[in-house]
């Protein structure tokens, strides 16, 4: 309903972020909200997976390409806002974070943002992070959330207005979600090993993927199962080709959501040797299955595999070091003592992401946003004090 809704928007919906924004949207309307979820496009050739109660709507029904499919994008942007007239947009990628803003200043004034970051701010394309600049210290954006203190950091460089509206809210998965895993974390828990390395993510040069290719080739008796598509499948293929381990590396696509965490569960070892990532919602589903983590030495890994006390819940490996992966794999594989710590220490990891804070931390946010009306309905989540 214009000027009584809470919009989770996205530049478009794909990976961590989709799942993130989906639950989060949901989670608002069950709690009685009108929530929305929108992009500006969808992605060219990726099926997207159903969701269970919201479903994704898009500004544009295609990739805009050329100077007249942005002009269409943008002119149907301001219509969208002119129409719809949102209380609150939560929004999360440097394009969406970019427009979202200055098109509800002009075009919804009463509109107020929250803006979000769910990558390093020094990974974005240096236009987009520069308009950020300008755009996410507007007097209509009313906070700046990052998933992670180490994402966080990355806008240190912000000017002084836009700094001070920033705030740490972890990213987590809704109860049905957990529910599942541990039903699925306990039916494994007598299943014979299978050496099986499983790693979820897109298949695009972020994630790494031919480092884990390479160190695969010097393990022995290890399959790994990949799961996720991308534009860079073809020549990840011929690389597991020419290494001769077409037998032992499956890329299994794109899976709905429960049948992609049936898969994590059948694995020995969760890898994710990313180049960067915010705060991975595949790394925190792997951490509730118990599966032992090994991940980049990069911040934002390092502070997703350590827990509030400083105990380190996962092994970290330096980027290009092939050997290094391969050693710490086969040294959970080959000692079921060393299997059974860090599974140990993931579960540790696992209890300290949940849901229900994620939740009430977004709510705060919104709350002094909206109508009296969802006020109340906000109210009865907030902690009393």
């Amino acid at each position: 309903m214009p000027g009584k809704s809470v919009v989770f928007f996205a530049s478009h919906a794909h990976g961590g972020v989709r799942e993130i924004w989906t639950n989060l949207a949901e989670g608002f309307h069950e709690l009685g909200y009108s929530a929305r979820l929108v992009g500006l496009y969808p992605l060219p050739a990726i099926t997207e997976p159903p969701t269970n109660i919201l479903a994704w709507t898009y500004v544009i029904p295609g990739t805009p390409t050329g100077l007249s499919g942005k002009f269409r994008m943008l002119r149907e942007l301001a219509r969208w806002m002119i129409t719809e007239k949102p209380q609150v947009i939560i929004s999360s990628m440097p394009a969406a974070n970019v427009l979202v803003p200055f098109f509800a200043r002009i075009f919804s004034p009463a509109t107020r943002v929250i803006i979000s970051h769910h990558s390093p701010a020094n990974v974005y394309k240096p236009g987009l992070n520069l308009l950020d600049r300008f755009t996410g210290r507007g007097k209509n954006v009313a906070a700046v959330v990052s998933v992670s203190n180490s994402v966080n950091r990355t806008l240190n460089g912000k000017p002084a207005a836009y700094k001070a509206k920033r705030v740490t809210i972890n990213n987590a998965i809704p109860p049905r979600i957990e529910d599942l895993l541990e039903r699925l974390r306990l039916q494994a828990i007598n299943r014979p090993e299978t050496r099986k390395i499983v790693v979820s993510g897109r298949l695009e040069w972020p994630k790494n993927h031919p480092m884990l290719i390479r160190a695969t080739a010097l393990m022995r008796d290890v399959e790994v199962d990949v799961l996720g598509c991308g534009a860079d499948e073809d020549e990840l293929r011929a690389m597991i080709d020419d290494l001769g381990l077409t037998d032992r590396m499956h890329l299994l696509g794109n899976r709905d959501r429960e049948e992609a965490l049936t898969f994590l569960s059948r694995g020995d070892v969760f890898v994710q040797v990313s180049l960067f990532e915010g705060h991975s919602l595949a790394l925190i589903e792997a951490a509730k299955l118990g599966l032992p983590l090994v991940v980049s030495n990069v911040p934002s890994q390092v502070e997703a595999i350590t827990a509030k006390d400083g105990t380190r819940c996962g092994i970290a490996v330096d980027l290009e070091d092939d050997a290094g992966l391969a050693r710490a794999v086969e040294s959970i594989l080959d000692d079921p003592q060393q299997r059974a710590l860090w599974s140990d220490r993931a579960l540790k990891l696992a209890r300290e992401c949940t849901f229900e804070q994620m939740m009430k931390q977004y709510v705060a946010l919104a709350r002094p946003l909206i109508t009296p009306a969802e006020r109340s309905i906000s109210a009865a989540i907030e902690p009393a004090g």
